[in-house]
């Protein structure tokens, strides 16, 4: 496994960001297990996972608490982890265009440097927590970009907050405030309650991606995670739910995000664009 650990300028966010990018390449098991994992050639290209942090996380928090390196080399996928902030994966009207940065911005920089497949179908996007509703959000706004989307214990709910731990309420509530104003007065529901979005996706006839959808039953998102789950089978939209014991943290999630990639279409090597 390739990994590179990118900095680049970002017109949407106005600064440099850090990007880490793991791509599956040969390596010893190609002697010792006989693995076909192999460089692509010409007019060959890699499926891509866009993988999102939580809350106060960054992009190394993918690699350094879980195997996601060494689960993407088993399925040849390459993944590229961004630093989110703690944006809500939205545009903010105070600090930064998350939401076009990951969506149309930093796909296009970095199909232009390595050789990641544009295809919709060669494309999903998945991640934890905040990175969970980030996920769904993206993908059901963009849904020609991503053919299928997961969320891992994510925030899916318009009142996440009140279910959130008091003692993670002083360090979370700002960067709330900061996205969606003090009052609210950010919150446009059309882009940001993910109930609304996705009725009107399904209202319009939008094809879709595939979504997924874990929690553990002790996490405090839990009640959240099965509402959302509720109303979205209610609508007849394609999603898989799964649940187990756990709470918010990266005991439950590195086994799930190996059940993610055993779920998404994957084509199992290169592809041809």
């Amino acid at each position: 496994m390739a990994l590179f650990q990118c900095k680049l300028f970002s017109q949407a966010l106005f600064r440099s960001v850090n990007v880490n990018v793991v791509l599956p390449t040969p390596d010893s098991n190609n002697c010792f297990f006989e693995s076909d994992v192999r460089l692509p050639r010409p007019g060959e290209k890699y499926q891509t996972l866009w993988l999102l942090h939580g809350v106060s996380a960054d992009e190394s928090d993918w690699q350094r608490f879980s195997s996601i390196e060494r689960y993407a080399q088993a399925k040849q996928l390459a993944v590229v982890m961004p630093d989110g902030y703690n944006s809500m994966y939205e545009d903010n009207p105070c600090g930064g265009s998350y939401h076009t940065y990951i969506a149309q911005e930093l796909p296009e920089m970095l199909r232009a440097l390595l050789p990641l497949s544009g295809r919709r179908e060669d494309n999903f996007i998945a991640g934890l927590s905040m990175g969970g509703g980030g996920a769904f959000k993206i993908a059901l706004r963009n849904p020609q970009s991503y053919g299928a989307a997961a969320s891992l214990s994510g925030g899916l709910g318009t009142d996440d907050l009140k279910n959130t731990p008091a003692a993670a309420m002083p360090h979370i509530a700002p960067w709330h405030r900061q996205v969606y104003g003090p009052n609210m007065e950010y919150f446009d529901p059309d882009k940001h309650d993910l109930r609304r979005i996705l009725k009107r996706q399904v209202e319009a006839g939008e094809t879709l991606p595939r979504l997924y959808q874990c929690c553990g039953t002790e996490d405090f998102l839990y009640e959240g995670n099965t509402a959302f789950r509720d109303y979205a089978l209610g609508l007849g939209v394609d999603l898989t739910f799964e649940e187990g014991p756990g709470v918010h943290n990266f005991d439950f999630w590195d086994p799930f995000i190996r059940r993610v990639l055993d779920w998404l279409p994957l084509a199992g090597g290169l592809v041809k664009e």
